[in-house]
């Protein structure tokens, strides 16, 4: 224990601040997967597509209201000013809460417009409000804390929050069902929001009062200067993410919304894999990234292969985890999953030509990228969620998803050709797209097997041995790198 313990006092602060992270953000997002059996058996799918229909318009709506002051400028502005760190979080959350101010008077107007527009009542959109006004404290305490490896509280306060919210939020449920009262989606949004208000809250009055800048020109021109050309990004990319679930909200109804978003979850699930993946990729790739003959190439099409064989397991696994997780309503509607995996696993593809991208410091590329599908999701799903229904809604994902990979790897391409050569790729380009293919098209067989269990368990066997056998050669690959 002792040779352990002194061990793990030799690693790295970076790296136990970004494990300690890692983890505390998998807890927190697992726990809502672990409550979805609760909530699907005790709410209707109406209730579960308002809870949807909120988080979606609170993800859109923050990137604007925020001024996108909570992304990766505010970590720049902490190294500009890093002996004036608590008069800059002061002072910057002035402004977001300014902005929050500016959306409650501007919804207090004419607040029968804004309900219609987003299909909220007036209790969640006051909700929503209060959430633009606090919760940015809470965003900017946690950049600090990560910037400045201050691991334990946070993840502390992280994983604590989520787990009291979870809690929260249950027991309202199961009270409600009880008492055979309404508005249970609303009952369990302000229990679970409850808690990290208060939280958000007292550190709101901390921020304010340790810094005590109101106002500072410098501070204010410096940060809007990072983060707005952000937001039309940022904007584009959660558009992309939850426009589906609004728009199935307006052209068919908020059961529809439950029954697609609790299955979208579920697809998504190893995303949680892909982001601890692509975390431990990137300090590798910008190392490397400039050197010739490095295993850049082998490495992250392993890691790619990997990740594609879990993407695929989980679609054919599908018919176990919903049975587990929802009632036969939602089973009705598995045929989305299929489409939804192969849209994830491009995010995965996306995100290492993105990575190249931020390398050469080309983000416009990105921006454009994601605007262009964002803008060719909405234009699909008004044209197919009108003559097919909600379920067309994971088909037209999956081809913008296709739009922002194929873009973003021609991006990529073009600056590593500018800057390197003709002949120079940092990835193999052709296995990469290639097994995007692949993997969407083993995604789709899975809307062919889900009537022959047989067939389909056999095929899992197959993933399995294979996906052990891709982690262990990479495990290999990276320990050899290293």
């Amino acid at each position: 224990m002792s040779a352990i313990l002194n061990k793990i006092k030799k690693i790295p602060v970076g790296f136990k601040a970004a494990g300690v992270y890692t983890l505390a953000s998998v807890f927190s997002k697992g726990l809502s997967v672990i409550t979805v059996p609760i909530f699907t058996r005790l709410m209707s799918s109406t209730e579960i597509g308002v809870v949807n229909l909120y988080n979606s318009w609170q993800s859109m709506l923050s990137v604007v209201v925020t001024l996108s002051l909570t992304s990766g400028g505010y970590t720049a502005a902490l190294r500009e000013f890093r002996d004036e760190r608590d008069q800059y979080q002061s002072s910057v959350l002035s402004l977001t809460s300014l902005m929050a101010l500016l959306t409650a008077a501007i919804y207090m107007i004419r607040p029968s417009f804004w309900n219609e527009l987003t299909g909220l009542p007036v209790s969640l959109s006051v909700l929503l409000l209060v959430g633009f006004l606090l919760m940015p404290a809470y965003d900017f305490w946690l950049a600090r804390q990560r910037y400045e490896y201050k691991y334990k509280l946070a993840a502390g306060l992280t994983a604590g929050m989520a787990l009291l919210a979870s809690a929260a939020a249950v027991a309202v449920v199961l009270y409600m069902d009880a008492h055979h009262q309404e508005q249970v989606a609303v009952g369990r949004l302000y229990a679970s929001n409850t808690i990290s208000y208060l939280v958000a809250g007292t550190l709101w009055a901390i921020l304010i009062l340790r810094g005590k800048t109101f106002y500072h020109k410098e501070y204010w021109k410096y940060s809007l200067q990072l983060s707005i050309p952000l937001i039309g990004y940022a904007l584009a990319n959660q558009v992309l993410n939850v426009s589906d679930r609004m728009m199935i909200s307006h052209m068919v109804n908020n059961s529809a919304v439950g029954i697609y978003g609790t299955l979208y979850t579920v697809s998504s699930l190893s995303l949680m894999v892909w982001g601890a993946i692509n975390s431990s990729f990137i300090p590798y790739l910008y190392e490397n990234i400039e050197k010739e003959n490095t295993g850049v190439k082998k490495y992250s099409q392993m890691l790619m292969g990997s990740y594609a064989i879990i993407a695929v397991l989980l679609t054919f696994v599908a018919p176990e985890i919903v049975r587990i997780l929802a009632t036969e309503e939602y089973y009705e509607a598995i045929y989305i999953m299929p489409p939804i995996a192969g849209g994830v696993f491009l995010t995965c593809v996306s995100n290492m030509y993105s990575n190249v991208l931020i390398y050469y410091k080309k983000t416009p590329t990105i921006m454009i990228s994601a605007v262009t599908a964002a803008v060719v999701n909405v234009v699909l799903n008004f044209i197919f969620i009108a003559r097919y229904g909600y379920m067309a809604a994971a088909y037209t994902t999956l081809v913008a998803y296709i739009v922002l990979a194929v873009m973003q790897m021609l991006g990529a391409r073009k600056v590593c050709k500018e800057k390197r050569g003709d002949n120079y790729e940092v990835y193999d380009d052709k296995a990469v797209a290639v097994m995007a293919a692949v993997t969407i098209a083993l995604s789709l067989c899975g809307l062919l097997l889900y009537g022959h269990t047989v067939l389909r368990y056999a095929v899992i066997a197959l993933g399995c041995v294979l996906g052990a056998a891709f982690v262990y050669k990479t495990w290999k690959m990276k320990k050899a790198i290293k």
